[in-house]
């Protein structure tokens, strides 16, 4: 029922009653369907009539239980599937929402592909026809964006991609980068952690790590972010064990002004390791994968810094430029140093968390007319203006879309290289660290809708491309990675709750 990486974080004595879901729909108990899903319990079951949850939660109209049904199960398709009597669920909903957000599903939307598109689709055609001749040297670069608990919308394009291809994903992709959250997303498929239970794992420990602060400043204490993070990856495990991926980790150093890029990597040119730190290298067998985590996730506002090291979407929300960069360094350093490296880039695809909807601000200017004793009159709106100034200098920052996709994009199509960016737009706002289960379901079902309508075909190309192209064949296994397996026992932690250590 749980796998090993669930057992780490405790999630078998969390979720250690099983779930009747009929009963939780019935009762529109939200948390129990969540736990079923926690539990990876069945959620094709039928009654007598042949009636699925989904044909259950449509009837007594159940909006938010309809969807979380929907994306909990999205692989199951629940929408299209008749009860004894033929009939849908979108047929038994009486709720106009219901029935509308069923259908939004279903419906594929048309769209006119503008000339990005269109030269993307030549590439893609033109590229599975050079691979079906010579192969062997292309790789598929994965950039992962940051977005804090939107991770788990990455989450699901990453798993919808995975179920047209048939495949574990990480099987078909040799470069990995992320930033914030991505970085956590991406250490997640260099340690072998299946996609499935990556999704799990943020679900139950979204409040662990956004668990709030006694102090006014930061938002969470780190505590809960670095105690998760070492049960998920290992107290021990260092970079280098990632074999399987190139992966690189963004992070910004903020003890000098301005803060400096430093990227954490599971590798380094064959080159002697004395020369790793003057070509910006450091040694990746002292590099503990948690650390770098932790340091990439040190959101400003959110959690402190970690060794000097704060979130890297200070530099890179979007990695993608900076690891097609890394790729070039990389070849050029061990051909100079000859070492024969003949890798190209075969395909990039870029993941973000979502964008999310435009709020209009009254204003940034701060007009202190009479110097300093001015803010006694307008002290409310010199304020005001301030925050709204902070808080777009925080969406600058933090941009993963427009400049950065297009420099991206274009980089890509100068080499010839096909290009995906999936990033679905927001119906709401969404925190950073919106714990609540009612939004983040709603977040992931408009999630669903995009994943389903309008990126369905290019999800569709792109694994037709990733099929020509050369799997990954590295061992990539969990246990061996993080070094967990054998007997396990279950002790107190620190933050008052149990853990599952060796």
């Amino acid at each position: 029922m749980f796998s090993d990486v669930l057992k780490r974080i405790n999630a078998q004595e969390t979720f250690k009653r099983h779930i009747d879901i009929f009963h939780a729909v019935t009762y529109d108990n939200i948390d129990g369907l969540v736990a079923a899903f926690v539990r990876n319990q069945p959620f094709d079951v039928r009654d007598k009539n042949g009636n699925t949850v989904l044909h259950l939660a449509a009837k007594l109209n159940r909006r938010l239980l309809c969807r979380a049904i929907c994306v909990y199960a999205s692989h199951l398709d629940l929408w299209n599937t008749k009860n004894n009597e033929g009939k849908q669920p979108i047929e038994l909903a009486e709720d106009p929402n219901i029935k509308r957000d069923l259908q939004s599903l279903s419906t594929v939307r048309s769209t006119v592909d503008s000339h990005h598109m269109a030269y993307n689709k030549h590439l893609i055609e033109k590229k599975i026809k050079e691979n079906s001749e010579n192969n062997q040297n292309q790789k598929v670069v994965l950039s992962l964006d940051g977005g804090g608990l939107r991770i788990v919308l990455q989450c699901s394009i990453l798993m919808a991609i995975e179920r047209e291809i048939g495949e574990p994903l990480r099987n078909r992709v040799h470069w990995i980068a992320g930033t914030s959250c991505g970085g956590i997303m991406a250490s997640s498929i260099s340690v072998g952690i299946d996609l499935s239970d990556a999704l799990r794992i943020y679900i139950v420990i979204r409040k662990r790590i956004f668990g709030g602060n006694t102090q006014m400043f930061p938002k969470h204490s780190s505590h809960g972010i670095e105690t998760c993070l070492q049960e998920v990856m290992g107290p021990k495990t260092p970079m280098a064990k990632c074999t399987a991926h190139k992966l690189v980790v963004t992070t910004a150093k903020v003890t000098l002004a301005p803060p400096q890029l430093i990227l954490f990597r599971s590798y380094a040119p064959r080159i002697d390791p004395k020369e790793f730190e003057q070509l910006g290298y450091f040694n990746p067998n002292k590099i503990l994968l948690w650390k770098a985590i932790r340091c990439t996730s040190a959101a400003p506002v959110y959690f402190q810094s970690f060794n000097g090291m704060a979130d890297g979407a200070i530099f890179c929300n979007n990695p993608c430029i900076m690891v097609m960069t890394e790729f070039q360094k990389l070849k050029k350093i061990e051909n100079y140093r000859g070492k024969n490296n003949t890798d190209e880039i075969g395909c990039v695809i870029s993941i973000g968390t979502g964008i999310e909807p435009s709020a209009p601000i009254n204003g940034i200017d701060i007009n202190l007319t009479h110097g300093i004793t001015g803010i006694t009159g307008n002290w409310k709106e010199v304020f005001a203006n301030a925050k709204n100034l902070i808080t777009v200098f925080l969406y600058q920052c933090t941009s993963s879309h427009n400049v950065h996709v297009g420099q991206s994009r274009e980089w890509c199509h100068s080499m010839q290289v096909p290009f995906f960016r999936f990033s679905p737009h927001l119906a709401a706002p969404f925190e950073l660290d919106n714990c609540k289960i009612e939004d983040i379901t709603n977040a992931m079902f408009d999630n669903e809708v995009y994943i389903r309508t309008q990126i369905n075909q290019q999800i569709s190309d792109l694994c037709r491309l990733l099929k020509s192209m050369p799997r990954n064949t590295e061992p990539c296994q969990y246990r061996k990675i993080t070094g967990y397996g054998g007997s396990q026992k279950t002790v107190d932690s620190p933050d008052g709750g149990q853990k599952v250590v060796n």
